[in-house]
């Protein structure tokens, strides 16, 4: 890929890999974009018989001051400008359906990208930045498309058209406009390397002030906490500032290139009347021939035009589809690919498990077995990768070594969509979303009946607190329940682990909210599922860790068992 390089900075110019892989999504149009290809092409032929009837009113029609056929010949123009008018529309809404088919299929792709990465590329990303260019980049692409399609191609299709019209009306007042063609698309050229850098810059500078806006979106209540107001609204002044640096100059540039194109145009334009007047001067052509030319010319220069006004959204978006093509050609993908369909039968097991994140140890040698019905529970230090152990459990993560098997199949083989329906997980830091408590409960199990999410609920000793708001089981929760507290969000996030009656259930500190009495309760209501999943308990909490059959704990990244009892059973 070629690139310009600036302050350090790689900025990109073009790149065939990525316009290849643009492409791709337009496949099944062709015939389409064919046909509108074909129909511009023919729209350039209306003009053809203006001119004539133009070349009849000054040639003929008005030296014999003949009005009835001036009035006849001026209907006629009107009703072939109205066809092309008409057929201008019905090709747009061609145009329209491929590009937004075309977009619908490029943002799809990327969002099944989103799901195919990997954790780790999500750890190192700032999501701010990479939601600002899927979001903003792939509209500034759909705005490309448009220009391309709906305006740049029929525009220069039809130039081509006019291109031959005027060389076959007067050829060498043709060859007089046909100079500045090669000045222009070196201006263009050259304007364009300019344009391309500020284009780059103003859209970085963009994205972080997305990124800042989202930040003081997301962290207000801990900004106003840590009194830490003038320091971040000097930090979005400062990115403010740049932005409007930034944009100034590509705006500036912009109207600099149109001005460019515009004046060597017009002087084309003023070849024209200048070799046109002196041609009819000399009788090298009529008065009716000249206005023929000059009409046929005067659509050229539109038609250039629109080809110059497009420049500034084709550089856009190409740069826009430059950043989403790094994305998506990404080979950070998740750990496991399999397809083997597997129900959590027969047990989980990790053997002689080792992983390390960027080199730094964090499990080694480390296994652990999870059958149908155990209660094991984990204890450790801060940070000695009892998360790290649910990680590798769910698939986000593989190990450097060691195995990891469910009913006997290698996670290598696992199909771990399928495998992760019958996984339940309640997290220490409960992810909740905008929505009601109801969405929030079956997120995940649309299929689940109001008896299964009043069940659950009451399991959960949610039931109580959520017929006391206003809306009950409609209330909307706030962005990540911050209109519930703690514990409230907890309960939640314990109903939703348990509505698809998991048979692997993972508890991560599930009771950081929660009181005595609450944590007691829950417990025994999870005893008593009648359905006997298998349970791993990772959690400080005392009250939580009596209820395991095996207790163990995690040291220099190996488990060591501390307790061992016989499963309680059931009666």
């Amino acid at each position: 890929m070629p690139f310009f390089k600036k302050n350090k900075q790689l900025i990109p110019y073009f790149s065939k890999e990525a316009w290849r892989y643009f492409m791709q999504f337009f496949d099944g149009q062709r015939r389409k974009l064919i046909f509108v290809s074909i129909g511009s092409t023919l729209q350039a032929a209306l003009i053809i018989p203006i001119l004539l009837l133009v070349r009849y009113i000054f040639d003929v029609a008005i030296p014999e001051k003949d009005i009835k056929v001036l009035v006849f010949i001026g209907i006629a123009i009107i009703l072939i400008r109205l066809a092309n008018s008409g057929a201008t529309l019905f090709l747009r809404k061609i145009n329209i359906g491929i590009v937004t088919t075309a977009i619908y299929k490029f943002r799809k792709k990327l969002v099944q990208k989103l799901y195919s990465l990997s954790r780790t590329f999500f750890t190192h990303e700032d999501q701010r930045i990479l939601h600002a260019r899927i979001v903003q980049d792939s509209e500034r692409i759909m705005l490309m498309s448009n220009a391309l399609v709906s305006r740049l191609i029929p525009a220069i299709l039809i130039s081509i058209g006019l291109c031959v019209i005027l060389l076959v009306l007067n050829w060498y007042l043709f060859l007089a406009i046909l100079v500045f063609f090669p000045v222009i698309f070196l201006a263009n050229r050259f304007m364009g390397k300019i344009v391309k850098k500020r284009v780059f810059a103003y859209q970085r500078a963009f994205e972080g002030f997305s990124r800042g806006i989202m930040f003081i979106l997301k962290f207000l209540d801990l900004i106003k906490t840590q009194s830490a107001e003038t320091v971040e609204n000097q930090k979005q002044i400062e990115t403010l500032k740049e932005l409007r640096e930034k944009t100034a100059r590509r705006t500036y540039f912009f109207s600099v290139n149109g001005q460019v194109q515009a004046f060597l145009i017009s002087i084309s334009g003023i070849m024209v009347i200048v070799i046109g007047g002196i041609s009819v001067i000399n009788g090298m052509m009529t008065i009716g021939g000249f206005f023929a030319f000059y009409i046929a010319a005067n659509h050229l220069q539109t038609n250039i035009n629109i080809i110059t006004d497009t420049f500034a959204l084709v550089v856009t978006g190409n740069e826009s589809l430059v950043t989403l093509y790094d994305i998506a050609s990404k080979k950070e993908t998740g750990p496991y690919t399999g397809t083997a369909k597997v129900d959590f039968i027969e047990g989980l097991v990790l053997q002689s498990v080792m992983f390390n994140y960027t080199g730094k140890p964090v499990l080694t040698d480390l296994s652990l077995q999870l059958y149908p019905g155990d209660r094991v529970a984990i204890i450790g230090a801060n940070g000695a990768g009892k998360s790290t152990i649910i990680h590798l459990i769910l698939g986000f993560y593989a190990p450097q070594s060691g195995k990891i098997s469910v009913d006997g199949i290698p996670f290598s083989e696992v199909d771990f969509p399928h495998f992760r329906k019958h996984i339940g997980v309640v997290s220490q830091q409960p992810l909740l979303i905008s929505d009601s408590i109801r969405n929030n409960i079956n997120y995940g199990n649309e299929w689940a009946s109001e008896k299964d999410v009043l069940t659950v609920s009451k399991m959960a000793l949610a039931h109580d607190f959520i017929e006391k708001l206003p809306g009950a089981y409609d209330t909307q929760i706030g962005e990540d329940g911050i209109l519930l507290s703690g514990g409230e969000c907890q309960k939640i996030a314990i109903a939703r682990a348990l509505l698809r009656r998991p048979k692997l259930l993972i508890l991560d500190e599930p009771t950081n909210h929660l009181d005595s009495p609450a944590v007691k309760k829950i417990m025994q209501n999870i005893d008593n599922i009648d359905y006997s999943p298998a349970i791993l308990i990772i959690s400080h909490d005392t009250a939580v860790i009596q209820h395991a059959h095996k207790i163990f704990v995690l040291e220099e990244g190996n488990l060591k068992l501390l307790n061992h009892q016989a499963r309680a059973s059931k009666t």
